[in-house]
């Protein structure tokens, strides 16, 4: 029953940013204005103008954030898995422990990561 709550919610939550982001496209304005697509970094002005939107250096910390977010839905769904299979608790630690070890792997080693991009 949980698994079909659990897609029913995942196609109305698809189903609803997909309308948002219509109702965005057609709702907002067609010009471009300058302030808009201005680089804007730490509430101050670049010293310099920069045509690259997303500064390169910020991309691992881009690649943290995208796998804790999908370490926060594999926790998510283990928790269903344990209700379900109370025995299972032992592998589901195991699999967070070891995500933990490599992010704290992923944190000390971050520095040597950005300047090697």
């Amino acid at each position: 029953m949980s698994v079909k709550a659990l897609l029913i919610f995942v196609v109305v939550a698809f189903l609803v940013s997909l309308l948002f982001v219509l109702l965005g496209m057609l709702l907002s304005h067609r010009r471009v204005k300058r302030t808009k697509v201005l680089t804007f970094e730490c509430g101050q002005k670049p010293f310099e103008w920069r045509t690259l939107q997303f500064p390169i250096q910020y991309f691992p910390y881009l690649l943290v954030y995208v796998v804790y977010a999908v370490i926060a839905i594999l926790v998510l769904v283990s928790l269903f898995y344990i209700f379900e299979t109370p025995d299972a608790l032992m592998r589901v630690t195991i699999f967070l422990a070891i995500l933990a070890f490599s992010s704290v792997f992923v944190s000390i080693n971050l520095k040597r990561l950005i300047q090697g991009i």
